[in-house]
């Protein structure tokens, strides 16, 4: 069978996929104009595929992406072929989980106030204090990321629930669980909420004004998704008019965020830029879950993360 990698890989990562079996013959591409010739024999591509290769391929049955989110990654033709995609799911969820876990705690124990104050060089101790076991932590996505955060929160002592499209059967380590129809329960009821849900054509601007005005006055909204997911110019409006406490912000519907935008300068804001992924580890898991669903391809298993490709995910 015929793997083409494009855009390419550094060598000794391609010898590392190439150790899976010696029936894989791998072209390692870095040019599209090379890629349109070689994607018409192919079998299988990893990395980016576009319009242009897919039209050209031939034989091609099977597309492993690198990423998690293919909100910029489908295409009319490609949802509309009969060829299997597979994306990373998995490889972030411990990382993005202790990213969240940071915000819950910065804002628990006043560190957003203290690090202004520092800046300052004001020695002022006595800001407001939230106590862990007391709070109810609500996730919106219970998949992979949202279960990591789970596990987190609940040895934190928090109450956990959670509402999930997919997920029905609830983990121990997760107090209440529903199906999505169940948003508004779980906004009402929740000290602190995160979203962990894939941008689909489904969660664009899942959480708008109307939902905001559901939250507890003392309440946390932290986003880890997409920033599609929240209506930006709708939650800066409720920061300002103190509808909820705060927002642990990873991602913006517009990146960078602009300089002059307010968020930038509230005190109840923490604002990270689009790195609640970010690890030593990642790009050693791509490459590992390549292999496995290589192996699993070329031995005719299942393969992992198999997307819906309707849904993006």
């Amino acid at each position: 069978m015929k793997l083409l990698i494009y855009p390419s890989l550094d060598k000794k990562e391609v010898e590392d996929v190439s150790s899976v079996s010696e029936k894989v013959n791998i072209l390692n591409i870095n040019t599209e104009k090379i890629a349109l010739r070689e994607i018409e024999s192919s079998d299988v591509i990893y990395g980016t595929i576009t319009p242009a290769l897919l039209k050209r391929a031939k034989k091609l049955t099977w597309v492993q992406t690198p990423s998690i989110g293919l909100e910029n990654y489908m295409f009319p033709a490609l949802i509309e072929s009969d060829v299997e995609i597979s994306n990373m799911a998995g490889i972030f969820s411990d990382v993005i989980a202790d990213h969240t876990l940071a915000y819950i705690l910065m804002f628990a124990r006043g560190f957003h106030l203290y690090l202004r104050k520092q800046l300052a060089r004001n020695w002022a101790p006595g800001v407001p204090i939230i106590h862990l076991a007391d709070q109810t932590l609500g996730i919106i996505g219970l998949g992979g990321i949202g279960m990591e955060i789970a596990k987190r929160a609940s040895a934190c002592g928090m109450c956990v629930i959670a509402t999930d499209a997919k997920q029905l059967k609830k983990p121990p380590f997760v107090d209440t669980l529903w199906g999505i129809n169940k948003l508004n329960d779980l906004l009402k009821r929740s000290d602190f909420v995160v979203t962990c849900v894939p941008h689909s054509p489904e969660t664009v601007k899942l959480i708008c004004e109307d939902q905001l005005q559901l939250m507890k006055k003392t309440a946390f909204i932290i986003n880890v998704s997409r920033g599609i997911v929240v209506d930006l110019a709708a939650l800066t409006n409720a920061l300002e008019k103190k509808v909820i406490a705060g927002a642990g912000l990873d991602v913006f519907e517009t990146e960078p965020l602009p300089s002059d935008h307010p968020l930038w300068k509230m005190e109840n804001v923490i604002i990270t830029p689009h790195t609640a992924g970010a690890s030593t580890y990642i790009q050693q898991r791509r490459i590992a879950l390549l292999k496995e669903n290589l192996y699993r391809y070329i031995s005719g298993k299942p393969l992992k993360n198999i997307v819906d490709r309707k849904k993006w995910f």
